[in-house]
């Protein structure tokens, strides 16, 4: 059933407009991977030909979203195709590029990609997973060594997860001598440089302000390992780590050897082990993730269709359409998730639901999904673009901003104006006009590099922004 599915929206891509034909086709060559990858690699490079030919907006989009296809398709390919990753969203990119590399079993690839050493931004928060695929330990080496000259240069690290956590979880890979040498060199430049403030906190009460005190701490069981005497003189001189390491005196170590122990005792006891879910994102999507983690169980997908046709009545309002490339609406993102789930719970019957999809361009990434849960592929991740002329528009209360030393400020893709009434929000959860500070949070001191369009929807480097005339 798979190939007639992929038969037919290879009927439908064909006729239909030049942006939903250029995207269809790109994802159709990734659900042909599971068959044919010659042919997979020409309808890929059919569809990115389409989307290269498109102009504005709608191109941009469709081109930089081709990236992630390509990775699962034929990863030599993500060097024909630019990427506007820079920053922390550039280790970013990598790290969801060596992830869909790894989901799609291209894991020779990933590993080319870690270790080039002339591309930007190492992605920490992935390499552990790479780590875990390969069986040739010299190769395993290879990455964590790839990632301290990664640290040493001074290339940014991905956003949530850095070079610490990363050497931390894989330090043993290393002779004990180069893991000394590396640890030592840590704390050598976490004495040298200010120390900044953070906010972390553990079991027990236990809470961290000082950005060098955490960072002891998330290295604290290697110390312990490699210099005990290094970590004695590190507690003795920081009152926040020596409360920390009474607690927890192997630092997270300890913590991963109680939590796995609860999980023992809760096992012997008859406890469930099943795993649960996380949810994460708009809050008002809460309810339609929720009906798909119950669809997943039930088997029954019409609350989350009911949802996902909510998304669509937004994405086509007469008054405020969304005027992003479809294939990356809100409305197409949640049929082609529901499709695929519902591939992978309810096997061929899912085709059923493809009558719910109210309309025929979403209908066609809707079975393309189906095709590739029935192909037994992993499912792949999109970008999801809103853009409302009119409701941004509406933002702009007043003159455009200027920055403080009154540079002219401008969204670098479309030229979206800021106003001073303009929010962004942290990952801390505050709320502010990020012009006013250079992207400095004023709540917890976290410098973005990145500052995402509230027009356009897009990621571009925060420097970018100013235009000093």
């Amino acid at each position: 059933m798979p190939k007639d599915l992929l038969a037919r929206a290879r009927v439908e891509a064909d006729r239909a407009r030049g942006p939903v034909r250029a995207a269809a086709l790109m994802r159709i060559a990734r659900v042909e991977t599971a068959f044919d990858g010659g042919q997979a690699r020409i309808t890929f490079e059919m569809g990115l030909a389409e989307a290269r030919g498109l102009r504005g907006r709608e191109g941009r989009a469709l081109v930089s979203s081709a990236r992630l296809l390509a990775a699962a398709v034929e990863p030599k390919l993500l060097h024909e195709i630019p990427t506007d990753g820079h920053g922390h969203h550039a280790g970013f990119e990598r790290g969801m590029l060596v992830d869909v590399m790894l989901r799609h079993k291209h894991v020779d690839a990933a590993f080319e990609y870690v270790t080039d050493g002339d591309s930007f931004g190492f992605p920490f928060s992935f390499a552990g997973n790479l780590i875990h695929r390969l069986e040739d330990e010299s190769q395993r080496v290879a990455v964590v060594r790839r990632a301290v000259a990664a640290w040493r240069s001074g290339e940014t690290e991905d956003i949530g997860f850095g070079f610490n956590g990363f050497f931390g979880s894989q330090w043993r890979l290393l002779s004990p001598d180069e893991a000394r040498e590396i640890v030592r060199e840590i704390v050598r430049r976490e004495m040298e440089l200010p120390d900044e403030g953070t906010s972390a906190g553990y079991p027990d009460g236990i809470r961290i302000t000082s950005h060098r005190e955490h960072t002891f701490f998330e290295l604290l069981h290697v110390l312990r390992h490699l210099d005990p005497s290094l970590a004695e003189s590190l507690i003795a001189e920081h009152e926040q780590l020596a409360a920390a390491a009474r607690r927890f005196p192997k630092g997270r170590e300890t913590i991963i050897e109680e939590s796995e122990e609860r999980r023992r005792q809760m096992v012997a006891a008859g406890a469930s082990c099943e795993g649960g879910f996380v949810m994460s994102g708009d809050p008002r999507d809460m309810p339609y993730m929720r009906s798909m983690i119950e669809a997943s169980r039930s088997g029954d997908y019409e609350p989350a269709i009911g949802y996902a046709l909510e998304k669509y009545r937004e994405d086509t309002d007469a008054e405020n359409p969304n005027e992003a490339p479809k294939a990356m609406w809100p409305s197409t993102a949640s049929f082609r998730s529901i499709l695929y789930g519902a591939g992978k719970r309810l096997g061929s019957d899912a085709a059923v639901y493809l009558r719910r999809v109210p309309d025929d361009d979403l209908r066609l990434f809707a079975r393309i999904e189906l095709a590739a849960a029935l192909a037994g592929l992993p499912e792949m991740p999109g970008s999801q673009m809103t853009y409302r002329p009119r409701q941004h528009r509406a933002w702009i209360q007043g003159e455009p901003m200027l920055s403080p030393d009154e540079a002219r400020i401008r969204c670098p893709k479309c030229d979206w104006k800021p106003s001073v009434e303009s929010r962004w929000g942290c990952k801390c959860r505050h709320v502010w006009n990020t012009f006013l500070t250079g992207g400095l949070c004023p709540e917890c001191g976290y410098q973005w590099t990145v500052t995402s369009c509230l027009g356009c929807g897009e990621m571009s480097p925060h420097a970018d922004w100013y235009v000093r005339e």
